[in-house]
C-alpha cells in the first residue's frame, strides 16, 4: 500500500483518521517510519505484522481520536509511536449573505474554517463584504449542487425566508456532512421541518439538524448570534455532534 497516496485519498474524501508513525524501534522487524492508518470505527490499514502490537496501536489510536489530542506514546518496551489526527480542513458553507453572515464568516475564518458564502442576490454576495472567503452569487439550489461536500463540511442556513430554507435543506440533506444548522423562529423552523417531512425525509435525519442554532448564550445582536453559532461549530468539530447537542440541551434545560 502506498501510504502517502492513501492518506491523500482519505483527506480528499473528508475522512478523519489517526496516523500512527513509528518514531523509534528496538524491534528489528518493525522499522522506524512505518505508518499505520486507523479509522474511527477501528478499521486498520497497514500494520506491523504482529497481532498483539497492532491491536495495541489500534486501541491507542481510538483513544487519541476520542480525546482529539495528538500524542507521542511509548508502546511496550520496543516502540515509540506518534499518533497524529488527520482530517481535511473543515469548510463552512453559509447559505444567506445577510447581516449575521458577515461576522459569522469572519469568526469562522479566524478559528480555522475555509468559508464559502452564497446568496442569490449579487449585492449581498459580494467579495468586498466577505474578505478571504469564497463568495458565490447564484441560485441557492444550483450553487449547492456544484459545491462538493464531505464529512468535513459544515452548513449554516440563514437565508431571508423559509422558502429558501426549504430549498437549501432539500439539497444539502441528501449529502453526508459534519453539521447542518438552521436559524429561525420556532414557528418558521417548524414549518420548514414539516415541509421536509412531507417530502419523505426521515425523522431521524431531520433530528440531526441543529435548530435552534448556536450555543444558547442569550445572543441578540448579529455579532453575538454569529459568536454562538461559531462556538457550536467548534464544539462539533472538536467534540462531535452528540456532545454539541448535549451541551445546548443542558444549557436550555437549566434556563
Amino acid at each position: 500500500m502506498d501510504t502517502v497516496l492513501r492518506i491523500n485519498e482519505l483527506l480528499a474524501k473528508g475522512e478523519t483518521f489517526c496516523l500512527a508513525t513509528v518514531i523509534s524501534s528496538a524491534d528489528r522487524q518493525i522499522a522506524p517510519g512505518l505508518k499505520v492508518i486507523i479509522h474511527p470505527d477501528g478499521l486498520r490499514e497497514g500494520g506491523t505484522g504482529q497481532d498483539e502490537t497492532d491491536k495495541l496501536l489500534s486501541d491507542l489510536a481510538l483513544q487519541v481520536l476520542s480525546e482529539q489530542k495528538k500524542k507521542l506514546i511509548e508502546v511496550g518496551k520496543s516502540l515509540t509511536v506518534f499518533f497524529d489526527i488527520m482530517s481535511a480542513k473543515a469548510r463552512i458553507v453559509i447559505c444567506g449573505a445577510g447581516h449575521i453572515a458577515i461576522p459569522l464568516a469572519r469568526y469562522a475564518k479566524e478559528v480555522g474554517f475555509a468559508v464559502t458564502v452564497l446568496d442569490d442576490r449579487p449585492d449581498f454576495a459580494s467579495p468586498d463584504r466577505f474578505p478571504g472567503c469564497e463568495v458565490i452569487a447564484d441560485d441557492f439550489v444550483r450553487a449547492l449542487g456544484r459545491i462538493p461536500t464531505a464529512r468535513s463540511t459544515f452548513v449554516v442556513i440563514i437565508t431571508r425566508g423559509h422558502e429558501h430554507d426549504v430549498e437549501c435543506l432539500t439539497e444539502i440533506i441528501k449529502h453526508e456532512t459534519a453539521y447542518i444548522g438552521l436559524i429561525g423562529s420556532r414557528r418558521r423552523v417548524g414549518f420548514v421541518l414539516e415541509m421536509l417531512a412531507e417530502q419523505g425525509i426521515a425523522k431521524e435525519r431531520l433530528a440531526d439538524i441543529f435548530t435552534p442554532i448556536g450555543v444558547p448564550i442569550g445572543a441578540e445582536s448579529p455579532e453575538e448570534i454569529a459568536l454562538s453559532i461559531t462556538a457550536e461549530l467548534v464544539c462539533v468539530r472538536r467534540k462531535g455532534m452528540g456532545q454539541a447537542k448535549a451541551l445546548s440541551n443542558a444549557v436550555r434545560g437549566s434556563a
